[in-house]
């Protein structure tokens, strides 16, 4: 009998195993425990794609659910967030403010069966910190909470953001209601969105890295989910399969998804032939899932760095790039920055520079022979 396979390489769902991050959800758990008063109440979660934000705000929601909190999950878009969090926030105080009544939403066929739903009074329309005040002030009387979290944060309209900040900073920080705040974003979050006086509130928000897993958490990620299933992998294989994975959450779900596919009966062992064929189609996936979101964001400057980097095995050192570029070094510093902050590239202990991932330098390289040769033929 075919067996579910345990790993999930899809973005915005949880992985089988949240592995490296128990630190972040023991502090938040210890916030959500003691109240406004602990810095990590109100939490930016910050990293690059594929590295568990969303996992990580998944299970803050599980866990104030399970305190018998309310939650609101909103998802950053160009426009519209502060009256989705209102209008979410203006249900939840009806909802708790009054009884519902019930009134005929159907007859079922042969009018056998009358389908009932219940129905709340809505509030006056208010703003919202007006409606968050409201709501914060019936949850403290019945000793309960509400936790926002607001992933993708990157992609709301920045003027939305610093005023949902500045709401938050009066009606949590300031005014003490049990109202915490969970966001994720990607890195320049903190360069194109946290700039200025009016996003005072978010600059002191918490942070939280979520960067790569050590070769520990990466193993453990990969092997308990295979073995809670009644599965095995060898010694050999997961080695192999940690060492791809290279500490990346989401190349780990790839990876293990891809090698159980291979393996065909888990239950009677995964070897490193299984392993092999899944950290090719991983590699595979990778470039399209990942590094083409990342690279369709880069400035032409931005690649001209990449490309320039792919003369060398790994690593490369910043003078050199600069250098091929034709630039001063304190020139190519700035765009090894963003490339840092895109999740690219990585700043080795000996200060030289590498690609994130195992795969980007052949991908990248990829991309330059073939605008060399189109180049060429035009």
């Amino acid at each position: 009998m075919a067996r579910n396979n345990p790993f999930s390489p899809t973005f915005g769902t949880s992985p089988p195993m949240l592995a490296g991050r128990d630190d972040i959800l023991e502090s938040l758990d210890e916030a959500f425990e003691t109240g406004t008063t602990h810095p990590d109440y109100t939490v930016l979660l910050i990293g690059v794609r594929g590295t568990g934000k969303t996992a990580i705000l998944n299970a803050a929601e599980d866990m104030v659910r399970q305190r018998g909190w309310l939650v609101i999950a909103e998802q950053g878009s160009p426009s519209g967030l502060i009256d989705r969090v209102r209008d979410q926030a203006a249900r939840l105080l009806a909802a708790l403010d009054q009884e519902p009544s019930r009134r005929v939403s159907g007859v079922h066929a042969a009018g056998v069966g009358i389908a009932f739903e219940q129905r709340y009074e809505q509030h006056a329309p208010q703003d919202l910190r007006s409606t968050l005040a409201d709501l914060g002030d019936r949850l403290a009387r019945v000793g309960t909470g509400l936790l926002i979290t607001i992933d993708e944060l990157h992609g709301a309209d920045m003027n939305e953001v610093r005023e949902f900040g500045g709401v938050l900073q009066h009606v949590t920080r300031r005014e003490g209601r049990p109202i915490a705040f969970a966001g994720a974003a990607l890195p320049y979050l903190e360069d194109d969105l946290l700039k200025g006086q009016l996003a005072t509130f978010l600059q002191r928000c918490s942070r939280y890295d979520t960067g790569l897993l050590d070769s520990a958490a990466t193993r453990s990620a990969l092997e308990l989910p295979i073995t809670h299933s009644s599965a095995t992998i060898d010694a050999r294989a997961l080695a192999r399969a940690v060492e791809a994975a290279n500490g990346y959450p989401f190349m780990v779900q790839l990876v293990g998804f891809y090698t159980w596919k291979a393996a065909g009966d888990p239950a009677a062992g995964i070897d490193d032939t299984a392993v092999t064929v899944g950290i090719e189609r991983a590699e595979s996936r990778i470039g399209r899932l990942v590094l083409a979101p990342t690279w369709n964001e880069l400035s032409d400057t931005d690649r001209r760095f990449v490309f320039a980097m792919t003369d060398d095995v790994d690593p490369s050192e910043l003078a050199v790039v600069a250098q091929r570029m034709g630039v001063a070094v304190n020139y190519a510093h700035v765009y090894r920055r963003r490339l840092e902050r895109a999740g690219l590239i990585t700043v080795t202990a000996s200060n030289t520079i590498s690609f994130a991932y195992p795969t980007a330098r052949a991908w990248v390289l990829a991309r330059r022979e073939a605008l060399d040769t189109n180049g060429a033929n035009s």
